[in-house]
C-alpha cells in the first residue's frame, strides 16, 4: 500500500486548530476576532532578529577599532600592555608609573584603559615621569592603624607598621642589658635607654647586674628608643658637711628611710633640705658616699615636713627598681595617642613576631644597622609626617609616602600629596625608625613633568 502525502494546506489548518484550541483555553472564546498570542510569537522572533544584529554589529566594529578613543582622558593605558599615557595638552606622553601620571595632571585620576590602534593615531611626545616612583598607591592607614614596631630576632630586624603578634610588653621594673658594638652597653627600661659603664661596681651591684652577659642588639632598635642620661654615681654638692638643723646628725649625701602607710621611701640629706630618691638612685649614693653604720636611718615624718623639698641631684630619669631579664626578641615600639601624646614601649618574646606578609630588603644586612625586611599591609601604603622620638619639636615635619614594599618617598608638599590621592591629614611616625627604611626618589609635580628623550642609567 503507497504511503499517503500530506499536503501543505493540511498542515496550514492543523496548525490552525491547534492556534484555535490554543485561544480558546487562554481567551475562553473560539470566534477568534483577534489573535494575540500570534503577535507575541512574532514579537520574540523580531526581538531575537534584533539581538543577533547588534551582537554581529558589536563584533564586527571590535574587529575593526579594538579599544576606545583616548578622548580628553588625562591617563590613558595601552590594554594589551599596561603601559601608560599622560596627556599634556593635545599630546600623550609616556609615563612609568601612576604616581608620576598623577602628580603630571595634578589630579588623583585612574588611567583609561584603551587599545593600542587609539594610541597609535593620537600625537605622542617624549617620556616624562619619575623613574622608581610608585607604581600603585593603596589605600593609606589611618592614625590608629599606623603603629611603628622595630624588632630583633634570629639575626634579623624587621620593622612592622601596623599590630604584631608574638611579643608582649616588657614587665614594669624590668630591663634588659644590651650591648652595640664593643663598648657601648645600654640598658633598655620603661621605653628608654640609658648607657651604663660595667666597670663601675656601684653601678653593676646598685642595678644588680652581677653575672648578667649584656644581649647583642641592632642599632635599629636602640636608635628607636629616646636616650635617657647614662645611669652612674651622682655628685653630691658638699658630701660630709652637716645637714639641716631639723635633721640632727644625720651629713650631707646620707640615705635616709620614711615609713609611710604601705610603703617606704628613701631620701637623701643635702645642704639645703632632701630629695626623693627611688631604690636605683639610693643604692648608688649609699655605694659612693660615706653612710652612717647600720642600717639605713628612719626620719620622722614631721622631721622630713621641716625641710624643703629639693631636685637637686639628676637622677629624675633612673628606674625607681630594676630586675635584668633576658628575652630572644627584643622590640621597640612607638605609637601616638589622643592630644599628639607619644608612647614608646619595650616589647619581648620567645620568639620572632608574626605578621604577614613580610618583604625582605635589598638592603638587608644581617646583624648590622639597615633594616633587612618591612612588613606592611598589603595593597595599603602610609601617609606619614616625621617627628621625633619623643613627639617634641616643629609639629610640620616632612612628608613621606611609604609603600607595602617597604620603600619610602620623600612628598615636596601638600598639594603633591593631594594630587596622588592621599588623605589630607597624614599620621606622624618617629624619625629615627624612617631613617632605618630605603629611600626612593622624592615625588613633586616639578620632577614628573621634565621632558626627557630617554631615562637616566
Amino acid at each position: 500500500m503507497g504511503r499517503r502525502t500530506v499536503t501543505r494546506l493540511q498542515v496550514s489548518g492543523h496548525r490552525f486548530l491547534l492556534r484555535r484550541m490554543a485561544h480558546a483555553l487562554v481567551r475562553g472564546d473560539v470566534r477568534m476576532l483577534d489573535d494575540p498570542l500570534r503577535a507575541q510569537t512574532l514579537s520574540m522572533a523580531a526581538g531575537c532578529a534584533v539581538a543577533v544584529l547588534v551582537v554581529a554589529g558589536c563584533v564586527i566594529f571590535a574587529h575593526l577599532r579594538p579599544g576606545a578613543a583616548t578622548g580628553d582622558a588625562p591617563i590613558v593605558m595601552d590594554r594589551a600592555s599596561g603601559a601608560l599615557y599622560v596627556r599634556i595638552d593635545d599630546t600623550l606622553h609616556p609615563v612609568p608609573n601612576l604616581a608620576s601620571a598623577r602628580l603630571v595632571v595634578g589630579a588623583p585620576g585612574e588611567p583609561r584603559p584603551v587599545g593600542r590602534g587609539a594610541i597609535a593615531g593620537a600625537r605622542r611626545g617624549p617620556s616624562v615621569g619619575i623613574a622608581g616612583a610608585p607604581s600603585a598607591i593603596g589605600p593609606a592607614l589611618s592614625s590608629g592603624d599606623a603603629t611603628w614596631t622595630v624588632c630583633d630576632a634570629e639575626s634579623a630586624t624587621t620593622m612592622f607598621v601596623g599590630p604584631v603578634e608574638g611579643v608582649r610588653p616588657l614587665d614594669g621594673g624590668s630591663g634588659v642589658l644590651v650591648s652595640a658594638g664593643a663598648t657601648a652597653t645600654y640598658l633598655v627600661y620603661d621605653g628608654w635607654r640609658a648607657r651604663v659603664d660595667l666597670r663601675e661596681r656601684a653601678v653593676v651591684q646598685a642595678l644588680g647586674l652581677d653575672g648578667v652577659v649584656p644581649r647583642p642588639v641592632s642599632r635599629a632598635v636602640l636608635e628607636a628608643l629616646p636616650e635617657a642620661p647614662p645611669i652612674a654615681a651622682p655628685r653630691i654638692a658638699g658630701a660630709g658637711a652637716p645637714g639641716p638643723a631639723a635633721l640632727p646628725g644625720l651629713t650631707v649625701g646620707t640615705v635616709v628611710r620614711l615609713a609611710r602607710a604601705g610603703a617606704v621611701e628613701h631620701y637623701v640629706v643635702l645642704a639645703g633640705g632632701v630629695q626623693r630618691l627611688g631604690d636605683v638612685a639610693a643604692d648608688l649614693i649609699r655605694f659612693t658616699v660615706a653612710q652612717p653604720s647600720g642600717d639605713i636611718p628612719t626620719v620622722a615624718a614631721d622631721a622630713v615636713a621641716a625641710v624643703p623639698m629639693l631636685d637637686a641631684v639628676p637622677v629624675g630619669t633612673f628606674p625607681g627598681r630594676i630586675r635584668a631579664v633576658a628575652s630572644p626578641v627584643l622590640c621597640a615600639g612607638w605609637s601616638t595617642s589622643g592630644g599628639g601624646h607619644t608612647n614608646t614601649r619595650l616589647l619581648v618574646g620567645d620568639s620572632a613576631p608574626s605578621r604577614a606578609p613580610v618583604v625582605d630588603l635589598a638592603q638587608a644586612d644581617g646583624e648590622g644597622a639597615a633594616i633587612d625586611a618591612v612588613a606592611v599591609p598589603a595593597g595599603r601604603s602610609v601617609y606619614v609626617r616625621s617627628v621625633p622620638l619623643t613627639g617634641d619639636g616643629p609639629a610640620a615635619g616632612a612628608l613621606f609616602l611609604l609603600d607595602d614594599l617597604g620603600v619610602l618617598f620623600g612628598i615636596r608638599d601638600s598639594e603633591a600629596a593631594k594630587s596622588l590621592g592621599l588623605p589630607e591629614d597624614s599620621v606622624p611616625a618617629p624619625w629615627p625608625m624612617l631613617s632605618l627604611l630605603p629611600r626612593g626618589p622624592e615625588l613633586s609635580r616639578a620632577a614628573a613633568s621634565v621632558l626627557r628623550d630617554s631615562v637616566p642609567a
